[in-house]
């Protein structure tokens, strides 16, 4: 396997440039594991495709060498989806950050994999709309990652997974063809192949571009720290709340041994005295229509 990684080599110079393809062994151990860090692997090569042309050219010459492969975005990710393989291309997507699109009347943005939470909900924030799914990580993960490990967080509580976000998506099938899966509309008919892939895990191929639904940023944001004697309290205090028809904007909960990690960290006391459990509740309320219904 390690001649056929080094005949591929100059193909993939050729295909995303010299700069772009890394060997060098020092190098290769940047990319050695995700956020997960109790598994690493060093990958064999490392590319970086700079187009959705260059990412299917790049698979379609590891698939006719047998050479295994697999995508990586931020590598912010706990689970291990973008752990490499030893012999294998690990085939990175951060150079294609582009906002393609952003449009206010359908509500729609069209991004590449590359490009992070945050940035889609800044391009956004002029016309009064933000992209809800946060993994808690909206700073640096990528949305190509997020639809691949269909990442969530504390405020999917209130709007959902990243599958439920994503309308439509363009894809290097795994012999190197490039496809669309939907039409950006979120209509499908037939098997629903759009939400089989967001959550996939590279294993159905690897995402280039992204359309996702973009949502009115709310008017108003409460939020409100409880304490409570123990976490049995603090969790039917939220079971308490769901059922009374309020669905947060987010809600999280520590116990106390995280509590206490937390204030010697930060040198400061967040909690009323001998709370066994806490838990902060955002409260969005929806930005209301100026036009009547």
């Amino acid at each position: 396997m390690a001649a056929t990684i080094q005949a591929l080599v100059p193909r993939m110079r050729v295909i995303c440039g010299a700069g772009n393809v890394i060997t060098d062994p020092l190098e290769l151990r940047t990319y050695e594991c995700d956020g997960l860090t109790s598994h690493r692997c060093v990958p064999a090569l490392v590319v970086l495709p700079g187009s959705a042309a260059e990412a299917a050219r790049v698979v379609a010459a590891c698939a006719g060498a047998g050479v295994p492969f697999v995508a990586r975005g931020s590598g912010t990710g706990l689970s291990g989806g973008a752990l490499p393989h030893e012999s294998g291309v690990l085939i990175v997507m951060s150079r294609m950050r582009s906002i393609l699109e952003i449009d206010p009347v359908s509500r729609r943005a069209v991004v590449e994999p590359g490009v992070t939470n945050l940035a889609v909900s800044k391009a956004a924030a002029p016309f009064g709309l933000f992209y809800a799914p946060d993994p808690s990580s909206q700073v640096v993960c990528s949305v190509g990652g997020n639809v691949a490990e269909n990442s969530g967080g504390a405020h999917c509580l209130k709007n959902g997974f990243t599958v439920h976000h994503v309308t439509g998506l363009e894809i290097v099938t795994p012999s190197g063809e490039l496809t669309w899966l939907s039409d950006g509309t979120g209509v499908t008919t037939g098997y629903d192949l759009l939400g089989a892939f967001t959550g996939s895990e590279g294993t159905l191929g690897i995402v280039t571009k992204i359309v996702v639904k973009l949502m009115p940023v709310p008017e108003v944001v409460h939020l409100l720290l409880v304490a409570y004697s123990s976490t049995a309290e603090g969790g039917q205090a939220v079971s308490d709340i769901i059922a009374a028809g309020i669905v947060p904007a987010a809600i999280e909960m520590m116990d106390a041994l995280a509590i206490e990690a937390a204030e010697e960290a930060c040198t400061a006391t967040t909690r009323p005295e001998r709370a066994r459990c806490c838990w902060w509740n955002w409260t969005a309320r929806p930005r209301r229509s100026r036009r009547s219904c």
